[in-house]
């Protein structure tokens, strides 16, 4: 152990602690013993003596009368209540940084902040058309746009990092602890460059098309395993000639550029369509995903974010 074994505390006494006497600095020597898994790197990380941090971790451990870190090797690790410690530590620090954001924003002129988090399938129109709406009725309001990993969208909304996440889930790995709101279904078109020789044809043969240059889904994904099942039904080969790529403004440009395939989202293809980048082939696909959904925290929602998610399904009804 770290410290000596902490007094047990009753439960009133805890929550007191937690409520009336643990300070930022408490929060911020969770973090770092999380972070770090030793007290000498949290005090380097904190720019305090092991000292320091040591006597801060057996005032929180006293007041709540639990141990919260134990060595385990070389390193220290959270027991149980300790985990649920820096959880509550990294939302309030998310909370504070949040928060000093949003004030600086308004200093700066801002009126507020929006962090939104989004997948490829809402960039091309659903995500810009309710960005232009909001900026339409509240010019002043900051807007930031992340995109990554969905693990990752999802992990900085549960810290508080962003408000809202637009992605697609599958039904096995849907968030229990997320509220979602469907914006689209997302069928799946097969779209050609509208410069391919068969951009044209009335009927097209799944042996030719194979055998023509694609864009294809990044090995992984759930996008990849569906398109490799639904060739497999079709007791065809897979193309050889391919582009791997998960991103869409490159996949786009490519096939403004050279003779390509691709499938894609009907809503991402109709607006490709509009510029003369591509063609929408006249067959069925047997390959769906699953619906385009807006994600959120299970609490109340600030005015702006609801007002939001409003016109993120206006902006989904308009493409369906």
């Amino acid at each position: 152990m770290v410290t000596p074994k902490a007094s047990k505390s009753s439960p009133e006494e805890a929550e007191n602690f937690v409520l009336r006497r643990m300070s930022l600095r408490h929060l911020r020597v969770l973090l770092a013993l999380h972070e770090t898994g030793s007290l000498s790197a949290a005090a380097q990380a904190l720019f305090v003596t092991q000292p320091a941090i040591s006597k801060a971790l057996s005032e929180i451990e006293s007041g709540m009368g639990q141990t919260l870190f134990a060595r385990r090797g070389r390193s220290l690790r959270a027991t149980a209540c300790g985990q649920r410690m820096v959880a509550l530590a990294q939302k309030l620090d998310a909370d504070l940084r949040r928060g000093a954001g949003d004030l600086g924003s308004i200093v700066r002129g801002a009126s507020g902040e929006l962090l939104i988090g989004s997948t490829n399938a809402a960039l091309a129109k659903i995500l810009p058309e309710a960005i232009v709406a909001m900026k339409q009725e509240q010019a002043n309001v900051a807007i930031s746009v992340r995109t990554h990993a969905l693990s990752s969208l999802f992990a900085e909304l549960r810290e508080g990092r962003l408000d809202l996440v637009i992605a697609r889930v599958p039904p096995q790995e849907l968030p229990a602890d997320l509220e979602g709101l469907r914006l689209i279904e997302q069928s799946q078109v097969l779209a050609i460059s509208s410069h391919h020789p068969l951009a044209k044809a009335r009927k097209v043969d799944w042996e030719v098309l194979t055998q023509q240059a694609w864009i294809w889904e990044l090995p992984g994904t759930r996008s990849r395993a569906l398109q490799d099942r639904m060739w497999q039904k079709l007791g065809l080969t897979l193309p050889t000639n391919v582009i791997e790529t998960g991103d869409l403004m490159l996949a786009l440009s490519l096939m403004k550029r050279m003779p390509l395939l691709m499938v894609l989202p009907q809503h991402v293809a109709r607006l490709a369509a509009q510029t003369g980048v591509l063609v929408i082939l006249p067959v069925t696909l047997d390959q769906s995903l699953s619906d385009l959904t807006v994600w959120h925290l299970r609490e109340p929602q600030t005015a702006m974010v609801e007002r939001f998610k409003q016109l993120l399904l206006a902006a989904a009804q308009s493409s369906s």
